[in-house]
């Protein structure tokens, strides 16, 4: 009897480590990816530990991994990071094992003892949107960017009573700068109403919660609570999401209230600097390239090119240039989830030239018409 018992432990241990599952992923597009978050809803891994799973490539190598939690404390998916080429096909094994720490790529976070702003940033770029505590000096719900030269994180060493602007000084090796400022407009991808003919930038959130905070992906909401449009009030949920190795945000807004027919603009400021724009409505993104110039011991120095950009996943109705923006106009049904893209980048960490930028924005565009083909294979 004791026998057969020690058989049948050995044959529960031997399913319980041999517990997998293989996912397929096929690029089925004309454009490479490079470090695309492929995610993978937990409840498509049934029975398995979500604090033990371990994803390995086709060569048995581990890949870097991350629970997705979406501002819960229960586990709702997992992302980890695939790099195919157009046309290719691969094969991941997930399992449970002892997971490895992997390095943080990503950070986000709220800073009430400031000015109750938010910022956020992954291991090429850096963001800024404003609450209530910065309403005099920027009352809008633009993006402000922080350029950097440095693969590192920025946000997560810093005395949370103080900005990178107050703290870091510009050198050419590591170079973090504030390189493009909002003031009251969109900034780099904000997005508003859009109502006869006009731009109706909106002011700053009134609440903000962080949903996941890296290491390979950071997300969080913005609650917007009084929106004006025309003799009403709405309000808005944008979420946020920002993956390392990404230069665009993902982002998800949704407005509430008595309206109907609705349209939405997602733009670019345009400021006075030598600059060039690219894109259309029937590319389907728009891109911005301009001059920048930082104070330094009195006296005005040039930095190169910064990059801004949006891509659409919707069809755009027009684009055009309007009050000191360059937008894009979207139909919008009240309760709908809008999504676009949103982000910026510079010629002295990853985009040599305008063209490179432009080329990035139109790859993004290709992805989403031809996203990745992904399969569990039982």
């Amino acid at each position: 009897m004791k026998k057969y018992l020690y058989l049948l432990l050995l044959l529960l241990t031997f399913v319980s480590c041999s517990k997998k599952v293989e996912i397929s992923v096929f690029n089925n597009s004309e454009v490479d990816r490079v470090n695309e978050m492929v995610e993978i809803c937990l409840c498509q891994l049934q029975n398995f530990d979500a604090t033990k799973i371990i994803i390995l490539d086709s060569d048995g190598k581990r890949v870097p991994c991350q629970i997705i939690y979406k501002g819960t404390n229960k586990p709702e998916s997992m992302i980890f990071p695939v790099n195919l080429e157009a046309g290719k096909q691969t094969v991941f094994t997930v399992k449970e094992g002892k997971p490895e720490q992997i390095p943080t790529k990503t950070f986000a976070r709220f800073v009430p003892d400031r000015k109750n702003d938010i910022a956020w940033e992954n291991d090429k770029i850096a963001f800024r949107m404003y609450g209530p505590g910065l309403a005099k000096e920027n009352p809008t719900n633009g993006v402000d960017v922080w350029l950097k030269r440095t693969n590192n994180l920025i946000l997560s060493k810093q005395d949370r009573k103080n900005s990178i602007n107050e703290t870091y000084r510009y050198n050419d090796s590591t170079a973090i700068l504030d390189g493009y400022k909002v003031g009251n407009t969109l900034g780099a991808g904000g997005v508003a109403l859009y109502y006869k003919d006009s731009l109706l930038i909106g002011k700053y959130f009134n609440r903000c919660k962080v949903l996941d905070n890296g290491p390979l992906r950071s997300s969080f909401v913005l609650f917007y609570d009084k929106i004006p449009y025309g003799s009403k009030f709405l309000k808005a949920e944008l979420v946020i999401t920002l993956d390392a190795g990404s230069n665009l945000n993902e982002g998800i807004v949704k407005y509430s209230g008595d309206a109907a027919n609705l349209q939405l603009a997602v733009g670019l400021c345009l400021h006075d600097s030598v600059q060039s724009i690219n894109g259309n409505a029937e590319k389907g993104y728009l891109g911005y390239a301009e001059n920048v110039f930082k104070e330094i011991d009195n006296r005005s120095v040039a930095l190169g090119r910064c990059f801004t950009g949006v891509v659409f996943s919707d069809k755009v109705l027009e684009t055009k240039q309007l009050a000191g923006h360059v937008i894009g106009i979207c139909k919008y049904n009240i309760g709908e989830e809008f999504r676009f893209f949103f982000g910026a980048g510079w010629n002295k960490h990853g985009f040599p030239s305008d063209q490179d930028w432009y080329s990035y924005l139109v790859s993004k565009r290709s992805a989403l018409l031809q996203p990745l083909e992904v399969k569990i294979l039982k």
